[in-house]
């Protein structure tokens, strides 16, 4: 087993919007298997359908009523985009080696 740590915003993320019941175990569960090799790009997936399920549930919880419920969709689609441009973002990373040609040419 690799002694390595996943990614810190993933980590926020699920510490501070996965659901409060199954929080522990699945951080233990993601750690574990992201330690036995698994990927950043595997790790930011589960943590982004963790988050989706999670507020999935609190939406059908909260559908009683009508504004209520447009809320509560305004924030999950913004959670939702703000969840997919920081995975997207933390899984392209700039290559400092790589030597831009067009801007090396010297005039």
């Amino acid at each position: 087993m690799i002694d390595r740590e996943p990614p810190g915003m993933a980590l926020w993320l699920l510490r501070r919007w996965a659901s409060p019941y199954q929080r522990e175990s699945l951080l233990g569960d993601l750690l574990e298997m992201y330690r036995a090799g698994r990927s950043r790009g595997w790790y930011w997936r589960q943590v982004l359908a963790a988050l989706i399920l999670a507020r999935a549930r609190a939406l059908r919880s909260l559908l009683r009523t009508g504004f209520a419920t447009a809320v509560l969709r305004l924030v999950n689609a913004l959670l939702l985009a703000a969840v997919i441009a920081l995975g997207i973002g933390s899984l392209t990373q700039a290559d400092p080696t790589r030597i831009d040609k067009h801007h090396s040419r010297s005039r």
